[in-house]
């Protein structure tokens, strides 16, 4: 990308069968945050007001407010990873914006102020893969499960080795029949698609793709409650991670805690002098 080139932002539209009222508090309110995104978060939805998402110590995303009309739309504003030359760093922007209809409501969501250079590359990439995963949570928790309470059970696994080395073989390693027994076409499913695959530790997974992405599966699994399965290999502040993820509503699944088990000593078999962290 050149010079030349012009600014970059992500633009994404969803329609939900949600009122926008839940919409607003799905995105405002730190409570209903943590029921479809970052498992922490503090929110205080006004102009100049300050919003945090957080992933259990492994990333803060602090944000100001910029713009805020109840029900319509929140504009927020945080510092990107690219100086700008006066001893600070240039702003990014993420405006949500809502509309009504019904019982139903259409939200757009625009990740704005990337500038054309390289260095602005890898935190658009970024946003760019994360959001339709986050959304398909966000579509499925407001849909399926409004004012339930999340349970969540995430694992990572930094790995060793050359950080810029083939991240591909981690993720035939995670998805194989020594992981989660996805199989090698896992790479061609589709939204829609149905899966049903048995991870080395006997733990199975039933239900259809929300998406498929290069080293990224996300999916709602029926057989878990219509719970919402994530599973990655993630660039993360230039470190390759491993990412487990499964999110259930309501009433606490009892099979978690021997979920949580298997997945911890599986990332450890499948990626040994790494470190594991989650929630």
């Amino acid at each position: 990308m050149t010079q030349d080139s012009p600014a970059r932002q992500f633009d994404l539209t969803l329609e939900l069968a949600a009122p926008k009222e839940a919409v607003w508090k799905a995105l405002s309110e730190a409570p209903e945050i943590t029921r479809w995104f970052a498992p922490e978060a503090r929110a205080d939805a006004r102009v100049g007001g300050e919003i945090t998402w957080s992933w259990s110590g492994l990333h803060d995303w602090p944000m100001t407010v910029d713009a805020c009309e109840p029900g319509k739309h929140l504009r927020a504003r945080y510092a990107s990873s690219v100086d700008d030359g006066e001893g600070g760093k240039r702003p990014l922007f993420i405006d949500f914006h809502i509309e009504g209809r019904g019982g139903s409501s259409v939200l757009r969501l625009v990740h704005s102020g990337f500038g054309p250079e390289a260095d602005f590359d890898a935190e658009f990439d970024g946003i760019s893969r994360g959001w339709p995963v986050e959304l398909g949570s966000l579509r499925l928790y407001l849909e399926r499960h409004a004012g339930q309470a999340r349970h969540l059970t995430w694992l990572t696994r930094e790995l060793s080795g050359d950080p810029n080395g083939d991240p591909n073989e981690a993720w035939r390693a995670l998805t194989g029949a020594g992981g989660l027994g996805a199989g090698e076409g896992v790479d061609q499913l589709h939204e829609g698609a149905p899966f049903d695959f048995t991870s080395a530790d006997g733990d199975r997974f039933q239900g259809s793709v929300l998406r498929c992405h290069e080293r990224e599966l996300s999916g709602i699994a029926s057989n878990w409650g219509d719970g919402f399965l994530r599973v990655g290999i993630e660039n993360c502040g230039g470190k390759w991670q491993a990412w487990l993820w499964l999110a259930t509503w309501g009433e606490r699944d009892p099979r978690l805690d021997a979920l949580e088990q298997n997945w911890s000593a599986r990332l450890a078999t499948l990626f040994p002098a790494a470190e594991t962290a989650g929630a």
